[in-house]
């Protein structure tokens, strides 16, 4: 009996060792294909870092600029700003102080050209 508690405790033995043994084999190639991975990701992201290094970079550059830019048009945007009320500040004042009297005026002078036309197309005919 003791011989077949021996042979019994042999085979789960062997059983055990050759799944630990695949396992351990599976465990490897695991650590090579993660090694190779690791690898292939370090050279992919160390230029892919310094790309994107350049890159904002080159937006901070811009948006320097931009600003730069921005700043120095400000005063032409007061500017204009100033102008546009000055120009509606002289359309009230010709609407409603000079626009009127200058109608008038030019209403005037049309009646005494058209009064002069006619009487001097009568004083030619006989007048």
């Amino acid at each position: 009996m003791q011989d077949w508690v021996s042979w019994g405790f042999l085979i789960v033995a062997v059983v055990v060792a050759f799944f630990l043994i695949r396992v351990l084999i599976r465990l490897t190639k695991l650590s090579k294909d993660l090694e190779t991975t690791l690898k292939s990701l370090d050279m992919e992201l160390i230029p892919l870092v310094r790309n994107l290094k350049e890159v904002s970079e080159g937006i901070n550059r811009l948006t320097i600029q931009v600003e730069d830019r921005v700043r120095k048009t400000e005063p032409l945007f007061k500017a204009i700003a100033e102008s546009a009320g000055i120009v509606t500040t002289v359309n009230r004042v010709l609407k409603g102080g000079v626009a009127a009297p200058l109608i008038n005026m030019a209403g005037l002078s049309a009646g005494v050209v058209a009064a002069g036309k006619t009487f001097f197309k009568h004083k030619k005919k006989g007048g």
